[in-house]
């Protein structure tokens, strides 16, 4: 079950969405922790969770979940060998970051302008060090990641 709840005056909080799916053996799918999950201007909802195969590797996915067509769900490997800590949306809506425990940041982008197909085109490494927070600059400069490593 999804509840995803929006805020509302007075600090309330109101039930925005609630929809099942069908229910997934604990051995194979589980929660990500931490749960990483966020919202974008489009309505797409964006969320962590970790498939384990049958010899117990991880593989650490990104949800994507259209608010308007919910039973249209689309998973992504996300190729993360750690948890994923943080995602972030951009201004528009149609880029999505994501980074992990181990430094690993990747920029998700919709492939044709559809929300069902995802591509990852760019990323960067801060080697070792865990990412806790992601921001978009949205005053249309395009930003470069680089470690100190590469001066």
């Amino acid at each position: 079950m999804c509840d995803l709840r929006r805020p509302a005056a007075g600090g309330m909080m109101d039930l925005a969405y609630v929809c099942e799916w069908e229910k997934w053996s604990k051995s194979t799918h589980c929660p990500s922790v931490p749960l990483a999950c966020a919202w974008s201007c489009r309505n797409l909802i964006a969320f962590t969770m970790d498939l384990r195969s049958d010899d117990q590797d991880l593989t650490r996915m990104i949800h994507i979940l259209d608010t308007e067509h919910p039973w249209d769900l689309h998973s992504i490997p996300s190729e993360h060998h750690e948890a994923i800590t943080c995602l972030e949306w951009d201004q528009s809506g149609s880029r999505l970051l994501s980074a992990d425990a181990d430094g690993q940041i990747k920029c998700w982008s919709m492939a044709d302008h559809l929300a069902n197909s995802w591509e990852s085109s760019v990323g960067s490494l801060v080697e070792g060090d865990p990412i806790v927070a992601l921001s978009w600059l949205h005053n249309g400069v395009k930003l470069a990641l680089r470690d100190q490593q590469s001066f």
